[in-house]
């Protein structure tokens, strides 16, 4: 029997690199490990509205009034030697109230339809009260010391500190005939203005604690009158509203 001899090529390791087929697709070196993505850019969130300031939704209302040590100041008193009213009405009394409201007085003009401008009036009188919860009635008794008779054409403009325990959200409700606004730190926060029969208008904002100013501009014309201020966190007003938040 003849022994076949098969020759052996043997090839000498080399520093040429060759590929391996494997059937017939070749497989190549595993890729390079894949590059960690790039650091996305910082983002800043929003600054913080700065301390000494309330907000309402898409635009600041400006700084608080400094919280006042011991508790709610009493309302500014009327200046020396001006009249006050001697008895009682609907809206109010001539005893201050220092948990309350001081009111200023306006004798307005027949026919009047939008909010007087009573910063650049004299107020006739002045008046006070511990609330402003005063439901829809027919008026009689005027105001006594002031002006007796007289139950339509009036206006008032009432004030006081308002003392925020907590910084929250908080709903404003004004119910008024004729018309009624309402302020915080001289921002409009409620406006239900014009002359109209009993009409209900809310109004949210976000107030930070501290003493702050609020006003109510209030007017009259004809018919039964109306003034109530309702107020609460989050988004129901629910009770009569006081001069100190919780």
């Amino acid at each position: 029997m003849r022994k076949a001899f098969v020759p052996v090529l043997l090839v000498a390791a080399s520093s040429v690199a060759c590929e391996v087929h494997v059937g017939s697709e070749p497989r190549h070196p595993a890729p390079p490990p894949a590059q960690p993505a790039p650091a996305a850019h910082p983002v800043t969130p929003a600054p913080a509205p700065a301390p000494g300031t309330h907000t309402v939704p898409g635009k600041p209302l400006g700084k608080m009034h400094t919280p006042t040590p011991g508790g709610q100041p009493a309302p500014t008193p009327p200046p020396s030697g001006s009249t006050i009213m001697t008895g009682t009405n609907l809206f109010g009394s001539g005893t201050p109230d220092p948990n309350g409201w001081k009111g200023s007085y306006f004798q307005i003009p027949a026919g009047t339809t939008k909010m007087p401008a009573y910063g650049s009036m004299t107020p006739n009188g002045f008046l006070f009260a511990s609330s402003l919860n005063v439901g829809q009635k027919q008026m009689s008794g005027g105001f006594p010391g002031i002006d007796a008779s007289r139950n339509e054409n009036f206006g008032i403009r009432w004030e006081a500190p308002l003392v925020v325990d907590t910084e929250s959200d908080y709903t404003f409700r004004l119910v008024s005939d004729d018309g009624s606004q309402m302020f915080i730190d001289d921002t409009l926060i409620v406006d239900n203005d014009g002359a109209h029969t009993v009409k209900e208008v809310a109004g949210p904002v976000h107030l930070v604690k501290g003493t702050h100013s609020i006003r109510v501009d209030y007017f009259q014309i004809t018919g039964e009158v109306a003034l109530q201020l309702f107020c609460g966190k989050g988004q129901t007003a629910t009770a009569i509203c006081t001069t100190h938040l919780q």
